[in-house]
């Protein structure tokens, strides 16, 4: 892929499967027969329908091997459930674009998206936009003498959608219109062991969630633990010890969800990368002997072929967490 002195314009996007391009295909020509106002719109080719993640810009050829290895980092990331929103104009005063919004409950899209863009910038081929990342897919452009009102539309229709597949694509400019050429896909999942450290706490904590308030069995969280784990829990409460193996830290989990009777939820504060180590400020709540009660911790994380191999429960106040959990 090599060409010195050339450059190209470069962007890496998250997929929709075929189903999923040819309904939003279908809805849009539906809106545009039916809503006066929105003939000049230039609708987006169906294969070219995708969820942007990543707009690099015009980057030299002899970059693109390296920026394509770079992508591989989102085949540690599981692939994306996700469902058809609301009909967008971006921007909305005076739009340039029809999208749809792809939602994003448990921030799937959004954690490829952040991975993604920690490794580009890392390389220096990307510089992320000041605005928050946005899942939508561009399904039309205003054309370039045509004014749109940014007029209310109909729904797309509901639709489940999964992304399992990330592409770097290179757009190449043309009278008719940009065309994308793929460069290399990277599956979603296909290397597991390649997570990025925070996503892999972070789905953690997703699971977890699920299991103390009820909604899970134990066992979801087996796949995202190493089997020789270590769980160091300080203090004199009925939690407190060194959980070692597998076995043991589900059933620490389990016996703090039985305590709690399925009130024990965790908020998330913030976590970052600090010596290889994932540290995370998190607060915690539950309901123990008809009383709420409520505490800080740090937890420190060490992630290894894509597992939680270690953690370090670390209680803001230690005498207090031991009379939480006694």
């Amino acid at each position: 892929m090599s060409d010195a002195g050339a450059t190209a314009r470069l962007f890496v996007a998250l997929e929709l499967p075929p189903a999923a391009r040819e309904a939003l295909a279908r809805w849009r020509s539906t809106v545009v027969d039916r809503v006066a106002g929105l003939s000049g719109l230039r609708f987006v080719r169906p294969e070219d329908l995708h969820v942007t993640l990543c707009f690099l810009g015009s980057r030299a050829v002899g970059e693109i091997d390296e920026i394509a290895a770079a992508c591989g980092v989102v085949a540690g990331e599981p692939a994306v459930d996700s469902a058809f929103g609301d009909a967008l104009w971006l921007p909305a005063r005076r739009p340039r674009v029809l999208a749809v919004s792809l939602l994003d409950a448990e921030d799937a899209i959004a954690r490829v998206q952040s991975v993604l863009s920690r490794v580009l910038v890392a390389g220096a081929w990307y510089a992320p936009e000041s605005r928050p990342f946005l899942a939508h897919v561009t399904v039309a452009r205003v054309g370039r003498d045509a004014r749109v009102r940014p007029v209310e539309l109909p729904a797309p229709p509901v639709y489940a959608v999964r992304c399992s597949q990330v592409t770097l694509y290179r757009s190449r400019l043309g009278a008719g219109g940009a065309r994308y050429e793929p460069l290399v896909s990277v599956s979603l999942g296909s290397a597991p062991a390649a997570a990025d450290p925070l996503s892999v706490v972070r789905r953690f904590y997703s699971g977890q969630a699920r299991v103390y308030s009820g909604l899970a069995p134990v066992s979801e969280l087996r796949d995202l633990l190493s089997q020789d784990v270590v769980w160091h829990v300080p203090g004199a409460s009925a939690i407190a010890g060194e959980h070692r193996g597998v076995e043991s830290v589900l059933e620490y989990f389990d016996m703090r969800q039985r305590m709690t009777d399925s009130t024990f939820r965790v908020v998330v504060h913030g976590s970052a990368i600090i010596a290889g180590r994932v540290v995370q400020l998190a607060g915690g709540r539950a309901v123990r002997s008809g009383r709420e009660a409520s505490w800080e911790t740090v937890g420190v994380f060490r992630v290894a072929d894509g597992r939680i191999a270690e953690c370090w429960l670390v209680p803001f106040d230690q005498a207090a967490f031991d009379a939480i959990w006694s």
